[in-house]
């Protein structure tokens, strides 16, 4: 009879999970055939972008548009420093322009928002 040996690999510490997805990240191509790179910021980073919105934070609709922008960042490999003014997010949303926005928009969808199943009817409630 044959003996087989597992060697299980050891679980990741949480700290190295963290840093593993932080690191990681994402690339995607639009219509242009950009590549844009796409990776989780950090907490720190998160509360600067939201104070480069200044008053426009509080508009829903402005900042749906414009969050995953925070996520951009390198175009065809040139880097795309975090905006820390409103004027350069608008800048950035500019060049991507409509073909990046939409691919920019379709990978945080997919790669950085949690997804949940939900009961649509039970939702309803």
């Amino acid at each position: 009879m044959s003996s087989v040996k597992v060697h299980p690999q050891a679980p990741m510490a949480p700290s190295a999970q963290v840093v593993t997805q932080a690191a990681s990240e994402v690339l995607v191509s639009d219509a242009r055939g950009r590549t844009i790179t796409m990776r989780k910021p950090n907490p720190i980073t998160k509360l600067r972008f939201i104070d480069a919105m200044g008053e426009s934070s509080t508009n829903r609709l402005w900042v749906s548009n414009i969050w995953a922008l925070m996520f951009v960042t390198a175009v065809d490999g040139n880097p795309v420093p975090t905006p820390t003014n409103k004027n350069q997010i608008e800048a950035l949303y500019q060049r991507l322009d409509d073909d990046g926005i939409v691919a920019v928009s379709e990978a945080f969808e997919q790669h950085f928002t949690e997804k949940t199943d939900v009961d649509e009817d039970l939702a309803k409630k």
